[in-house]
């Protein structure tokens, strides 16, 4: 079960990750955030997918644990998105 926590810490800090970049971009450049944010966000959601895809088709058995870490990420990317989602809605909601 060792795996399974390393994992778990890889999809926490690929979203802490997103929502601190997310803090720091809306209080330096509140204009651009959402673009950089944007690109940002489908970077690692296609890096993620690349690695899925490399792991499997390309890797083999041999690329079992680039396939988890990929998933890890896509979770953690995931995350990071709905929280900053949901923190721009509540925002909203509040003003």
């Amino acid at each position: 079960m060792e795996g399974i926590e390393i994992l778990i810490y890889i999809a926490v800090g690929v979203t802490l990750f997103i929502v601190i970049l997310s803090t720091v971009l809306q209080k330096l450049v509140p204009r651009k955030k959402s673009l950089g944010l944007r690109i940002a966000f489908l970077g690692l959601i296609f890096l993620s997918l690349g690695a899925f895809v490399l792991s499997l088709y390309l890797l083999g058995w041999e690329g079992i644990a680039y396939f988890f870490v990929s998933i890890s990420i896509l979770i953690g990317t995931i995350l990071g998105g709905l929280i900053i989602s949901l923190s721009k809605l509540f925002t909203r909601s509040m003003n």
